[in-house]
C-alpha cells in the first residue's frame, strides 16, 4: 500500500508530507484495537479524491511520503518510556517535513511531541478530545489517559471536546495554568478563539477520533456521547490553521473491528481528515 496510491514522483524524499504510521497500543482503558488504525486508514486512503473541492487545491503535488510504519511487535513489547524513545526518535529522523502520524492509542502523542521539541524551541498543543487525559497515571505514565498531563509541564495545552472527566484530574487541570478546556457541551466559536488567543504561534495538533460523536465515529476504544460533527471539527481546523503555525499532527485513537464493511467508511472519513489537514497547510 502507498499513500492514496501516489505515482513514485509525488512519494519522494523530498516531499512536504510525510505519513507516520505508529501502530502502537499498550494498557486499553476499554476497547483495543487501536494498533489497526494505521493500516486501515492508509488502505482507505487509496479511494480519496485527489482534489479537495472545499479549499479548491490538490496537496498531492507538494508530495506524499509514507514512511514504514514502526514495528508492532517491538513497540508492544517495549516498556512504554522504551516505546516513546522509539516514537520520538521516528519523528526527529524526518527532518523539516509536515509529519502526521497515525496511531495508535493516544500515548504516540507523548513520543511525537518529544520528538519535535528537538526541532522546534517552543510551541504549544491543541489537542480535540472527548477527555482531557490528565490523570498522572494509568497503569504507568505513559499511558493514553496521561497525554496532556505529560505535555503540560513544557508546553500550553488546549483541548476541545471534552465531555468525560475524573474529579480530581479536572480539579488539577483547572488550577493549572498552562492548560485550557472547552468542554463539549460548552462549544462555540468564541470559545475557541479563547482556546488559541491561549496558545502560542506554532502549535502541534492532536486529534483524537473519539472527539466525534459515536453515532459518527463507533470504532475507538472509549467512545462518549454528545460529541462533534464532521462540519464543526473542520471548522475547528479552519480557524486553527488560519491564524497559527501548525507545525505537525496526529490523527489517533481509530479502532477498526470486524469485518471491512464494519469500518469501511470510518476508515475512509479519517483518511480525508489526514487529507484537510494537508488541504489546509497547503492552502496557507
Amino acid at each position: 500500500m502507498t499513500w492514496m496510491r501516489l505515482p513514485a514522483e509525488y512519494t519522494g524524499p523530498k516531499s512536504k508530507f510525510a505519513i507516520l504510521p505508529i501502530p502502537y497500543e499498550n494498557n486499553p482503558t476499554y476497547g483495543d484495537g487501536a494498533s489497526k488504525g494505521p493500516d486501515a486508514i492508509i488502505k482507505a486512503s487509496e479511494h480519496l479524491e485527489y482534489y479537495d473541492e472545499q479549499f479548491d487545491c490538490e496537496p498531492f503535488i507538494e508530495g506524499i511520503q509514507e514512511q514504514k510504519p514502526l514495528n508492532t511487535q517491538i513497540l508492544n513489547s517495549a516498556k512504554p518510556e522504551e516505546a516513546i524513545a522509539a516514537i520520538s526518535d521516528a519523528v526527529k529522523g524526518l527532518g523539516d517535513t509536515f509529519v502526521l502520524s497515525l496511531g495508535g492509542d493516544h500515548a504516540i502523542t507523548i513520543g511525537t511531541v518529544k520528538g519535535l521539541e528537538e526541532k522546534h524551541k517552543d510551541f504549544s498543543v491543541l489537542i480535540l478530545d472527548a477527555h482531557s487525559d490528565f490523570r498522572y497515571s494509568r497503569g504507568n505514565q505513559y499511558n493514553h489517559a496521561c497525554v496532556a498531563r505529560r505535555i503540560v509541564n513544557n508546553h500550553k495545552v488546549g483541548i476541545i471536546g471534552v465531555r468525560a472527566q475524573d474529579v480530581d484530574e479536572a480539579k488539577e487541570a483547572k488550577e493549572n495554568e498552562n492548560v485550557q478546556i472547552l468542554k463539549a457541551h460548552e462549544y462555540d466559536e468564541k470559545g475557541v478563539d479563547k482556546i488559541l488567543e491561549f496558545l502560542g504561534d506554532k502549535v502541534y495538533l492532536s486529534i483524537d477520533v473519539d472527539v466525534f460523536d459515536p453515532s459518527f465515529i463507533r470504532n475507538t476504544g472509549t467512545p462518549e456521547p454528545g460529541g462533534l460533527s464532521w462540519d464543526v471539527v473542520i471548522g475547528i481546523l479552519e480557524q486553527v490553521f488560519s491564524t497559527k503555525n501548525v507545525i505537525a499532527a496526529d490523527i489517533v485513537e481509530f479502532a477498526p473491528h470486524g469485518e471491512e464493511h464494519n469500518y469501511r467508511a470510518e476508515a475512509y472519513t479519517l483518511a480525508k481528515l489526514a487529507y484537510k489537514l494537508m488541504a489546509l497547510h497547503t492552502r496557507k
